[in-house]
């Protein structure tokens, strides 16, 4: 088998942890299969699945490149454990919720990157972070603004158009890993 590193990216809301928590209970009895979480230094909530990492760890962390990847966004650091390139490099497939802004790096870390787009509709995306109750009608209205001005994922592996039900889209997803696994690289 193949290793690789699955990038699941996408707008806020689009719905990129429901669909791995789908994949990952779908596929925990294969071991060749992991479900990175990442280290987010915020508390943990109900709408991101993260282990949280205070800031002076993840200072730290990022500067002597103990992650396999790390990233600022939004206020907060993110990082994704080093054990995350050796299970990839040892064949297993690493499932993980990603920023866009650190697929080129992700691309030069990892042997082998594949990319999923997850995305909905604007009104799909207002409702869910609305929903969520961390920012006010403006701060979302701003939110679905900036991701409609930002750049498009360069030539994703897979795009899910994740406004329908879970066992449509969790089955796009599915398939996808399930044949992302058999095929051995270029």
């Amino acid at each position: 088998m193949a290793g690789a590193f699955v990038a699941i990216v996408g707008p806020s809301g689009a719905g990129k942890d429901t669909l791995i928590a789908h994949a990952r209970t779908a596929l925990a009895a294969d071991a060749d299969f992991i479900f990175v979480r990442r280290l987010v230094t915020r508390a943990a909530n109900a709408f991101e699945d993260h282990d949280t990492i205070d800031p002076a760890s993840f200072e730290a962390g990022h500067a002597a490149g103990s992650f396999a990847l790390s990233w600022r966004a939004h206020g907060l650091g993110y990082a994704l454990p080093a054990e995350t390139l050796a299970a990839v490099q040892a064949g297993s497939v690493a499932v993980c919720n990603l920023s866009r802004s650190v697929l080129a790096e992700a691309r030069h870390r990892f042997p082998r990157v594949a990319v999923v787009l997850v995305t909905a509709p604007p009104e799909v995306l207002a409702v869910r972070l609305t929903a969520r109750g961390r920012e006010s009608a403006v701060a979302v209205a701003e939110r679905l603004r900036r991701e409609a001005a930002c750049d498009e994922v360069p030539s994703p592996d897979l795009v899910v158009m994740n406004d329908r039900p879970i066992e449509i889209t969790g089955g796009e997803l599915l398939d996808f890993l399930s044949r992302l696994k058999e095929t051995q690289p270029a």
